[in-house]
């Protein structure tokens, strides 16, 4: 019946785009889409690479998720590492599963985002 994902929204403060931007942009590569109308008008903003989109949508009465997460197979782990740790993100090792490269981190909003060694992803084994 499901035939793939399309994205994942998650959640951020309003008037907080320029910090998703400084994030999903500036540290991840990830290039912004216009949002359609009337969308637009909603806040938030979308990024998107070949095969992975994101949807930072406003919630008014925002609540940082430290649980629920989306996990991003990354070709260059050690790298991202790094430049997350060099912008101030924590880069917290997960080695719970000692087969498979993973560290989390949070956006500027607090939620949690997994990262992993692509190769290592739970759908590649």
């Amino acid at each position: 019946m499901i035939t793939r994902l399309d994205h994942i929204q998650l959640a951020m403060p309003p008037g907080e785009e320029d910090q998703a931007r400084a994030f999903w942009h500036g540290i991840l590569g990830m290039m912004e889409e216009v949002k359609p109308e009337p969308l637009a008008n909603r806040g938030g903003c979308w990024f998107r690479t070949d095969k992975v989109i994101i949807h930072c949508g406003v919630e008014q009465d925002f609540t940082t998720q430290r649980k629920a997460h989306p996990a991003f197979c990354v070709r260059d782990f050690d790298g991202l590492a790094q430049r997350l740790t060099a912008a101030g993100y924590p880069v917290i090792p997960d080695k719970v599963l000692p087969n498979r490269r993973r560290f989390y981190t949070a956006d500027p909003f607090g939620n949690r985002i997994e990262f992993i060694q692509d190769g290592d992803g739970f759908g590649q084994k």
